[in-house]
């Protein structure tokens, strides 16, 4: 009952392919169990960078980074990250290739971006078209490319320069630089702030800050050689740490028993929730209140967050949502903004064979709460084999293979929502499961108000078992901005209930 999200390039003093973001993927869901040992890293080049990756002190994966000058000055720079860890006791695996092209001062020229999440992979392919703008272009299997733009901020800089800038301005403990980083895996660009935290022997030791959202940064820690190599990086996001490495000793490295990730993730409760599931207070708190980090209201159907005027402790009030004057489709016009209702890169609301089904199953009601629950309900039951086989399929994947998990039950729904007229949206967050909170994705869908619905569980609603982190439309952006915000939280957050009815 669980979902997931993709990788991420924290450039920390200017190595790239540190993947916090594959956590979320492992955290929430799963991929193909496939042998690692199976695939050899990638042909070697004299210059290529090696980095072997931990969990919990035991190998999961590992990275590697290569660059190329161009005659003109231009850079490219192409990481290759791969990771293996265990949910429960099946093992899983993402990829993501990431190509990078910068002028000689660091401006970002394009990029290319290739992530193995599911049996068809998703690539991205962006270039600067004005100095605030990027355009997209987004590939996914047999689907046609989709194209979007978003915003940009010229005074990003690529991977290469950051590195120089961060190896010649971090010299002495309390040195300090601010930089502005494009991260081609998010599509986004971000402020950055690294600092000398010590000293230690021929090894500076840096402190990074990304910032993901005001009062949210990711945090690093970086030991780089005179060189301005990083020979370790740390993350105290369960215990995730990169070892300059080589390919020999990658070859070497026995992935036979990687870590655990899932279970060992789950937030205890402590004891039974209860029955009463109709509304529930709930109080957050998180067990590191140094990190740099807000939980934020997430924007999610019955629920709402409030401070408690104590750091890092929140209340969390969820109800059951109803909707009994649901609107009648279709509807005309539409009350929301265009990228609910358009069909996107995962979910493919304008497949044929998805409509032909969505119109099957709809039949002559119009009623636009019944049809959305109608919707729920086929996906729960047209979705056969429940397992763990997959990371992040899109609809017309799921359409096809009938096999995955919450994530795949939530795009499938929220697709075939969009191809009926309904505007929808997917949710991001954690669900009770034997006496544990678990992470867990669902759909909402609006029928004149947002209603969660879950197509894993198939009740035609969703009780206050549920506490959502994040909402997205899953426009054509990278999945991973649906769960970067999550990240500080992970193995960092405690549940208490404090009222049921």
């Amino acid at each position: 009952m669980l979902s997931k999200g993709t990788l991420s390039t924290l450039p920390g003093a200017g190595k790239i392919g540190l993947p916090p973001l594959v956590m979320m993927i492992f955290f929430l869901s799963a991929c193909s169990p496939r042998s690692l040992s199976s695939q050899a890293p990638e042909r070697p080049a004299s210059a290529d960078e090696w980095y072997l990756i931990h969990i919990r002190g035991k190998p999961a994966g590992y990275g590697s980074q290569r660059k190329i000058v161009g005659e003109n000055g231009d850079i490219e720079t192409t990481s290759f990250t791969r990771m293996v860890m265990k949910r429960g006791v099946e093992k899983t695996i993402v990829e993501m290739r990431l190509e990078l092209r910068e002028s000689a001062a660091g401006k970002i020229l394009g990029f290319r971006k290739e992530e193995k999440t599911a049996r068809e992979g998703v690539t991205t392919v962006g270039k600067v078209i004005e100095p605030d703008r990027l355009e997209l272009e987004i590939t996914s299997g047999s689907s046609p490319p989709r194209k979007r733009t978003t915003s940009f901020d010229p005074a990003a800089r690529g991977f290469q320069h950051i590195s120089e800038k961060i190896n010649s301005a971090l010299k002495r403990e309390g040195d300090r630089v601010e930089l502005v980083v494009f991260m081609p895996d998010l599509s986004r660009c971000m402020k950055q702030i690294s600092t000398v935290s010590a000293l230690e022997g021929e090894l500076r030791r840096i402190e990074n800050r990304l910032e993901i959202s005001p009062g949210n940064s990711l945090v690093s820690t970086d030991w780089v050689n005179e060189e301005g190599k990083v020979v370790r990086s740390r993350m105290p996001y369960l215990g995730l740490e990169t070892v300059l490495s080589s390919r020999a000793e990658i070859l070497g490295t026995d992935f036979s028993s990687p870590p655990e990730i899932f279970i060992s993730s789950a937030i205890p409760l402590g004891r039974f929730l209860g029955w009463k599931r109709e509304e529930i207070l709930y109080e957050l708190r998180l067990r590191d209140r140094k990190q740099p980090m807000e939980l934020r209201e997430s924007g999610a159907a019955g629920q709402k967050l409030t401070a408690t005027g104590e750091k890092g402790t929140w209340r969390l009030k969820v109800n059951t949502v109803r909707n009994p004057a649901a609107r009648d489709l279709p509807f005309a016009p539409n009350p929301l903004p265009k990228r609910y209702l358009s069909p996107t890169t995962y979910l493919q609301s304008d497949d044929a064979r998805l409509i032909e089904l969505t119109k099957k199953v709809a039949g002559k009601e119009k009623n636009s709460l019944k049809v959305a629950q109608a919707l729920e309900k086929w996906v729960y039951n047209y979705v056969r084999k429940h397992n763990l086989g997959t990371a992040f399929a899109t609809a017309k994947e799921v359409l096809e293979t009938r096999q995955g998990d919450c994530t795949e039950h939530a795009v499938l729904l929220a697709a075939m929502c969009r191809a009926a007229g309904i505007p929808s949206r997917v949710v991001a967050g954690l669900v009770y499961y034997r006496r544990n909170f678990v992470g867990h994705m669902w759909t909402e869908a609006y029928t004149g108000k947002w209603i969660p619905l879950d197509a894993t569980i198939g009740k035609g609603k969703v009780e206050a078992d549920h506490i959502a982190l994040a909402v997205s439309a899953l426009d054509n952006t990278a999945v991973s901005e649906l769960f970067i915000g999550l990240i500080p939280f992970l193995g960092n957050m405690e549940i208490e209930v404090l009222e049921t009815r």
